[in-house]
């Protein structure tokens, strides 16, 4: 294989490469995203106000916190998770406690794979193995040789392609994936080789293969929410990062306007010997003018501050765009008072918000479901379990079940089992993060058993 040919890319990732560098930035903030060079330089500005003025710019974040709040709101109630006959499996134990081999849990590692998957539209993870053989499942569960997680952002895959199978299903025929510089790993339903691209040769060299006898690539593709193309979801902030990067640039104006206006201009005539006048200008410089002219005289210029006015204004428009678009209209309704909004709009956007975490916990499913199909190929058996995650996240409905168990129990209900399971209800809906053991215990109590 050629450099060349290793080094191909998928057209979309070339159409969206920009773009997921930009989300990622954007999700950031701090010296990652003024490394971005997202402020643009004016017209006749020098190259070293420019400069001092990316340095002291300030990038007010609004695209972290509504990507934490989803992904909080995504994982506020555990999911349901029968592992079926996997969780038999001592190595399968082990998996679940250390997923990727870096001490992440599995639950930890899907959290932080839904974060990125919130900031790029999708990530890819792949189930891999060590290549190191145990002869029995002792001497596997000893070395902890088993299938292990990791996490592929978008700008690491960058190649795909898919294939109908025989029953006419497009699946995934093969991925390229980049794993460090130089090195490649190219993923097929068959096996897998590990390549370097050669940094003085225009050919690659082949590094390592191996079978793996899965029958399809062990990648699985976790979508936000899709878009209608392979390989291709929809960000979170795909529009929200753009209106926060007006912000960057109107707050960066008006600081600029303002050491305007406190630091006026000079304005001298200039010396008949012919001094370069130049383009750039502002309230470092001295501003030179023709001393023949009536009433020439040295005098401070200083500038108009009236649009600061205006840039408040927008800035505050695109806050109010960013909350709209995010569907989180009602927090920002909490917070300005000025501008009240009907009951019937916030409840519209708490539906808006419902259905967006609906599809994001729909796709969690999958490709949870996915995984562990995947972990259990690796050691030759196949998932039987089930992933469920929960499918209500509106705002108001956790009071209106409080509210509507409390009323049943003030009702005269002649039931002794009813009264016991409503209450176990209430205590399971107000404290969801208990463990097991104390469920159990709280259970216990209201069913009037003995430890």
């Amino acid at each position: 294989m050629t450099k060349e040919e290793l080094e191909k890319t998928h057209p979309d990732y070339k159409a969206w490469i920009p773009e997921w560098s930009f989300f990622i930035r954007a999700y950031f903030g701090g010296k990652l995203y003024r490394d971005g060079n997202y402020l643009i330089q004016h017209p006749f500005e020098s190259s070293a106000n420019y400069g001092r003025r990316k340095e002291i710019a300030c990038y007010y974040n609004y695209c972290a916190p509504i990507v934490d709040i989803y992904v909080s709101h995504l994982f506020r109630k555990p999911a349901k998770k029968d592992y079926g006959s996997l969780k038999t499996n001592p190595l399968f134990n082990s998996f679940l406690r250390d997923s990727d081999l870096e001490g992440s849990s599995f639950g930890q590692f899907m959290r932080d794979s839904q974060r990125f998957a919130s900031i790029y539209g999708r990530v890819s993870i792949v189930m891999d193995k060590p290549l190191l053989k145990a002869s029995t499942l002792a001497e596997a569960a000893e070395n902890d040789i088993r299938p292990y997680v990791s996490l592929v952002t978008p700008e690491n895959l960058l190649d795909w392609k898919f294939q109908r199978s025989v029953y006419g299903k497009p699946v995934l025929g093969m991925v390229k994936i980049r794993e460090a510089e130089n090195i490649y790993r190219i993923w097929t339903g068959e096996g897998w080789e590990l390549w370097e691209a050669l940094a003085d040769s225009a050919e690659a060299r082949l590094l390592n293969a191996g079978v793996h006898g899965l029958g399809v690539v062990p990648l699985v593709t976790l979508y936000n929410r899709r878009s209608g193309i392979r390989m291709l979801g929809t960000s979170d902030i795909q529009d929200i990062a753009d209106i926060n990067k007006n912000i960057y640039y109107l707050c960066s104006d008006a600081k600029e306007i303002i050491e305007n206006t406190a630091f006026p201009m000079l304005a001298v005539p200039y010396e008949k010997t012919g001094v370069d006048q130049g383009k750039e200008v502002g309230p470092r410089n001295i501003l030179q003018f023709d001393p023949s002219e009536a009433g020439a005289r040295p005098y401070w210029l200083e500038a108009p501050h009236s649009s600061l006015t205006e840039i408040r204004e927008w800035v505050k428009q695109d806050i109010g765009e960013i909350f709209r678009i995010a569907k989180m209209g009602g927090a920002k309704a909490a917070e300005d008072f000025s501008q009240p909004r009907s009951g019937i709009a916030l409840e519209l956007e708490y539906q808006q918000l419902h259905a967006v975490l609906a599809e994001k916990a729909d796709n969690m499913e999958q490709a949870e479901s996915e995984l562990l199909n995947l972990w259990a190929g690796w050691e030759g058996g196949r998932f039987d379990g089930t992933i469920d995650y929960p499918d209500d996240f509106s705002v108001r409905e956790l009071d209106r079940n409080l509210e509507a168990a409390f009323k049943a129990l003030e009702a005269k209900i002649e039931s002794a089992t009813f009264r016991k399971e409503l209450q176990k209800e209430i205590a399971s809906t107000i404290l969801p993060k208990l463990d097991d053991s104390k469920k159990e215990e709280i259970s216990r109590e209201i069913d009037g058993r003995k430890g």
